[in-house]
C-alpha cells in the first residue's frame, strides 16, 4: 500500500515522463527508477527534477539530484525535506 506522499511522487514522475509525446503510456510504480523505466532518461530526468521541485516547493542543491532517480529515493528525500 502506498502512502499519500508516495502516490503524489508517482503521479508527478508519471506526468513528467508523459509530457514527452512518445511516452504517453508510461506507468510508474513504487519500485520504479531510471534503471527500470526507459523513458526516464537524462532529458526526462530534468523534467522530473523540475516538476518535483515546483510541486513540492523545493530549491535543492545540485548534490541532491541523486535522490531524483527513483520513486523510493524521492520518497525518502521528500519525507526528510518536508518534515
Amino acid at each position: 500500500m502506498t502512502d499519500s506522499l508516495e502516490q503524489q511522487i508517482i503521479e508527478v514522475v508519471q506526468n513528467a515522463l508523459r509530457n514527452d509525446d512518445a511516452h504517453q503510456d508510461v506507468v510508474i510504480t513504487t519500485g520504479d527508477s531510471m534503471e527500470t523505466i526507459s523513458a526516464w532518461d537524462s532529458l526526462n530526468f530534468m523534467r522530473v527534477f523540475l516538476s518535483v521541485n515546483e510541486i513540492f516547493g523545493l530549491n535543492p542543491d545540485f548534490d541532491d539530484a541523486i535522490h531524483y532517480t527513483s520513486v523510493k529515493s524521492l520518497h525518502a528525500y521528500l519525507q526528510e525535506k518536508l518534515a
